[in-house]
């Protein structure tokens, strides 16, 4: 297990908002909200209106310690810890889930089977095994083709799968996977968490945002792509734009 393991544990059936500002700023955001909420209240028409709506989102940020612009332009302290930890200039962190409707012993066993990624995995073009826990893939993006190293850190049948990119390999990744029951009965929940060294730092972040290749946005869809595969046989999930769907 490496020491990044707790950065990287997905954060539930839910996906949380993470706190990205320090207790001090939130303090600050609370106390100003509340005051300019007060202030609205007194003021009728558009002014009011728009005292109340800056009053409310100073007040929730106050509140839920997340700042989503903040987090869309820069490295939040969870992705900086994860940095500090394995060495990279930078880091981002992105999680998704989804509830697949079949036993978690088949899910973890499809799943398991990495040599069958580029089947649903739109930016995987290849994947194998090379050697006991070693892993090869080739995998797109907007330069094109990029081979690179990883290894398997973690693997609990049923329950986690953790894949980290080798210290010389040109793709900086650690992905954790937790496999769990879905409450009622409903199958299985996925709980992905990837952390990743964006090339570019913040900048190269924000424009693989906009140009949908950014690993959290492929992350969604790949688990949907997954959940189509193992319900239906097929994947009926639309591919991103410029992608060439796969199935």
């Amino acid at each position: 297990m490496s020491d990044i393991d707790g950065a990287l544990a997905p954060p539930g059936t839910r996906i949380a908002p993470r706190q990205n500002i320090k207790l001090l700023e939130r303090g600050l955001s609370l106390a100003a909200g509340t005051a300019i909420g007060a202030l609205a209240a007194r003021r009728k028409g558009v002014a009011g209106i728009a005292l109340g709506l800056v009053g409310s989102m100073l007040v929730t940020r106050g509140v839920t310690g997340a700042a989503p612009a903040r987090r869309l332009l820069g490295e939040q302290p969870d992705e900086a810890a994860v940095a500090k930890a394995v060495g990279w200039s930078s880091a981002a962190v992105v999680s998704r889930s989804v509830t697949i409707n079949a036993p978690r012993s088949l899910v973890y066993s499809r799943f398991r089977d990495i040599g069958s990624w580029s089947d649903w995995a739109v930016n995987v073009d290849s994947a194998d095994a090379a050697a006991e826990s070693k892993l090869r893939f080739v995998t797109m993006d907007p330069s094109g083709a990029i081979a690179w190293q990883g290894e398997v850190a973690e693997d609990v049948t049923d329950e986690v799968l953790t894949i980290t990119s080798l210290p010389e390999s040109t793709v900086p990744v650690t992905a954790r996977y937790e496999f769990r029951d879905a409450p009622a009965g409903r199958g299985t929940e996925i709980h992905a968490a990837v952390a990743y060294e964006p090339p570019g730092g913040s900048l190269g972040r924000y424009a693989a945002k906009l140009t949908q290749r950014e690993p959290g946005i492929q992350l969604r869809r790949d688990l949907k792509r997954f959940k189509s595969l193992i319900e239906t046989g097929e994947i009926a999930v639309n591919a991103p734009q410029g992608a060439e769907p796969k199935a």
